[in-house]
Parts: structure tokens; sequence; C-alpha cells
């Protein structure tokens, strides 16, 4: 869908302020109050006003409808795909990234590899920050979406642009404190890769990680799990590490 387009609507929730005014499935919702719709987050967010000026099409025919609502009365429209400008996929190159290790023949859907920070708001879908511009950031700040979920990894900056295969990944410590700065939080991951990013770099990512709590609101530690069409040359955790890694989490929570 050409990003103009706003997203097509796929549900009208019975005795809704949508149904009233006559939106039906099918219909394509691209504009609230003149902002045109790039996902469900700008719905919400443009759809909070108690007077709202929606352009819907129909068959290819634009109509104008003006709203004016209480605050809880819902629209209530749901929609065929959250975004409606597509996704944004993952142009890193982790060594351990699972759906790379995915067999051949897989249905599509099964090999996307998202790194899209609106589905991080929305879904819950870790996320690297690599991708964001200053348009990014901006709608971040302006829209408060918080928490995010982000894939750390490593919070040294050299070892973690080796663990996302990109060389050019910025400083996910300054990314978290400018999300601090706006008062937005951020639940974060670590997936241990053993001699990588495990002993001595794991205890420093996490006493920075700490450090920026509540900023920070969760870590979870996750240890590298491997498929056998794993193509990266790593290997899991042996029964001596994974035990070692437990103990330095459990001393560190």
């Amino acid at each position: 869908m050409i990003a103009d387009q706003g997203g097509v609507i796929a549900r009208v929730a019975p005795g809704s302020v949508g149904e009233e005014v006559g939106i039906e499935p099918g219909d394509r919702l691209v504009s609230i109050n003149g902002v045109v719709l790039r996902d469900v987050v700008d719905y919400q967010f443009y759809g909070a006003e108690e007077c709202l000026d929606l352009v819907v099409e129909r068959t290819g025919e634009r109509h104008n409808l003006h709203i004016e609502r209480d605050l809880d009365e819902k629209l209530g429209l749901e929609f065929s795909t959250p975004l409606f400008d597509g996704l944004r996929e993952c142009a890193n190159h982790c060594p351990f990234c699972f759906v790379r290790q995915m067999p051949r023949g897989m249905r599509r859907t099964l090999c996307l590899r998202d790194d899209d920070y609106r589905l991080s708001f929305l879904q819950g879908n870790y996320v690297t920050l690599t991708n964001l511009d200053e348009t990014d950031w901006q709608r971040i700040a302006e829209q408060r979406l918080s928490p995010l979920y982000v894939s750390v990894h490593a919070t040294d900056a050299a070892l973690r642009r080796r663990l996302l295969g990109n060389p050019d990944a910025p400083d996910v410590l300054e990314q978290i404190e400018r999300l601090a700065g706006l008062g937005l939080s951020v639940n974060a991951q670590i997936v241990v890769v053993p001699e990588w990013n495990d002993g001595e770099a794991l205890r420093r990512s996490i006493d920075a990680l700490g450090s920026l709590w509540p900023t920070v609101r969760s870590l979870a530690v996750v240890p590298v799990g491997l498929t056998r069409y794993h193509r990266g040359g790593l290997r899991v955790h042996t029964p001596e590490e994974a035990g070692a890694l437990l103990d330095l989490v459990d001393a560190m929570a």
C-alpha cells in the first residue's frame, strides 16, 4: 500500500461511532484531521480528539465525515494490518538471527525480519533502534511511544556492532539516554553468545543498563539458541557455562 493511502478497515465494532456514521469493512480511512495515517499508532493518536474530520475512501471515491463525540465514545475501527505504509525490515546481520536459521521453503511470513519501532510499541517486538532517523525520533517524542522493547546485546559500541553485523550501528546507550530525556522507557534484551558477550562483557552491560533505571524497566538475558540450519559459526553454552551465566545474572539481579 502506498504511504499516502491510509489503512483498510477490516471490522467496525457494533454500536460504535464508526458504525453510526456509516463506515464499513473494506473502506479505507485515509486521514484524521488532515493527517494522512501511516499506521494504527497514528489512528490511535490523532483519533483521540472529540472533534474529528475523517477522509474515508470507498470504491475509489473519497468522502469527508465530520464527527463530534465524547471522549469515551470509540470510533471502533479495526484494520487489516497495523502498518499502512509497509514493514521496516531489519538491515542488521546478526550471526544468531533466528529468522536466518529457518529452513528453506518456509512461507514468506516466517522469514520476515522486522525491525520496526512501531511494532515494538504496539506488540512488544524487540528492535535494535539502528534504523531511526530524526523524523522517527520526533514522532517517538510527540506520540509518547513507550515502552519500547530494545535488543541491546552489548552496551560496548564496538562489540554491539559486531553482534549486529552492522558497523554503522549507533551507540545504544546514547539512544536510551535520549529516551530517558524524553521521559520514555525501555524493556531491554541481551542474547548471550558464548565467547562473544558473556562473562565480563555481560557484567558491564548489565551494570550500564542497571544505571539507567527507571528508564530501563526490565532486562531479559537470553542464552543463544541455534538450529541445525545455523550457518553463523556459533555454539550454544556448555552446561558449565550455562550455570556460570545463571550465577552471574542471579548475583546482579
